[in-house]
């Protein structure tokens, strides 16, 4: 079983009602979003169109957020809905770095990421998700992507669908019809600094520099923005890890190096010891759960990556 979206954008009017139906439904905080709608342009005056593009998590069928996750706050629920346990969330926004498609955002007041999650609550209740009971045009077609007499296995094998990134192989479960493809590649449409309505928030800067937009008389026109989340913190980390890594390999050698006695031979692991803590208080200080960073050793996602860096964090401060 595969729960999954199709995007209507034959129908979608772009009026912000999936949008506002999920934020009321979900209690999203002010200036993010679990679910968004894109405004991009094509072509000059007069010959110009608008397209709308409704964004949101894919609920991968590989989902690099799940794997990622050092805690198993996020799981791939025998449903195909990609979940998040808020209370399991340590706030270290690993997810977020992991998601190519900026569909997880960090609540501020919570210290736990949130995005779409096809408003499980409902689903178990048998209940359609809010942001489809509440689109005018039923540009929102959701179902089982594995049931081939679903409305939207129907219409994905009828028309010919889109699917965002699938270079990252995520195996994306959000498919989009008749969308401007430029809408769906990050980086290729031009983004001016003022929206439709009001100037781009100063501290979300794009990814990427704006001179890299790749299609010609192609406009990002409205968009939800996207702060830049791993700050100075990690970057220390970076640099202290590889300083204790460094020294700590030149301990066994100490003798042939010609360090000898008591401030050379032990120095150089007390220097290595050092930086081991300062990379695991860096660590630990970028945390937004800063007290929930034994969850680590409780319930550990032996998958991730950061997971058997913390563990070798601590051997090697231990051995």
């Amino acid at each position: 079983m595969q729960y999954g979206f199709l995007m209507d954008h034959r129908r979608c009017i772009g009026c912000h009602a999936c949008t506002v139906a999920c934020k009321a439904e979900n209690d999203v905080p002010l200036g993010s979003f679990r679910t968004w709608v894109k405004y991009t342009e094509k072509g000059l005056f007069p010959e110009v169109r608008r397209h709308f593009t409704v964004l949101r998590c894919n609920h991968c069928s590989n989902a690099p957020c799940v794997t990622i996750c050092p805690v198993n706050a996020l799981e791939k629920r025998t449903d195909g809905i990609v979940d998040i346990d808020r209370d399991a969330c340590i706030g270290c926004r690993a997810c977020m770095q992991a998601c190519p498609y900026d569909a997880i955002f960090l609540n501020e007041d919570s210290g736990a990421v949130e995005k779409c999650h096809f408003c499980a609550h409902r689903i178990e209740q048998k209940l359609e998700p809010a942001c489809v009971i509440v689109c005018p045009e039923e540009a929102i077609v959701f179902g089982d992507l594995h049931d081939p007499k679903s409305r939207i296995s129907t219409m994905v094998a009828e028309h010919d669908t889109l699917l965002r990134r699938e270079e990252q192989r995520t195996g994306p479960n959000v498919h989009y019809l008749d969308t401007l493809p430029e809408a769906l590649e990050p980086g290729v449409a031009e983004r001016p600094q003022t929206y439709i309505w009001s100037e781009r928030p100063v501290d979300q800067p794009e990814a990427w520099p704006a001179s890299i937009a790749t299609a010609p008389n192609v406009r990002t026109v409205l968009d939800a923005g996207h702060k830049v989340q791993w700050g100075w913190p990690v970057a220390a980390y970076l640099v202290t890890k590889g300083i204790a890594a460094g020294v700590a390999m030149l301990s066994p050698f100490a003798e042939e190096l010609g360090l000898k006695g008591w401030p050379l031979k032990y120095g150089i692991e007390i220097v290595a010891l050092l930086f081991t803590m300062i990379t695991t208080f860096l660590l630990v200080e970028d945390l937004h759960r800063p007290l929930k960073f034994l969850t680590l050793l409780t319930r550990p996602n032996t998958k991730s990556w950061l997971v058997k860096g913390a563990w070798i964090l601590m051997a090697s401060a231990g051995r």
